[in-house]
């Protein structure tokens, strides 16, 4: 069995990583909240920089990013 390792990072956009696995959505809402999907910003802005504008720490949100991604992953398997 193989184990696929997520890459995501700062410097993807919120609409690339959301669209690739929406489970990442839960993250984004804890977070920044409920509004953050209306903002006109989303989808284009890089995760560091919704990070900087919310005081999030982009390496812990990052990593609850690559959770829920792998167990979106998981459960297709």
């Amino acid at each position: 069995m193989s184990v696929n390792v997520i890459n995501i990072t700062g410097d993807m956009t919120t609409g690339e990583v959301t669209t690739r696995w929406p489970s990442t959505k839960t993250v984004f809402t804890k977070h920044f909240g409920s509004g953050c999907f209306t903002c006109p910003a989303f989808g284009g802005e890089p995760i560091s920089m919704a990070c900087a504008m919310h005081s999030t720490d982009v390496n812990i949100f990052v990593g609850e990013l690559i959770e829920a991604a792998t167990k979106e992953e998981a459960s297709k398997k």
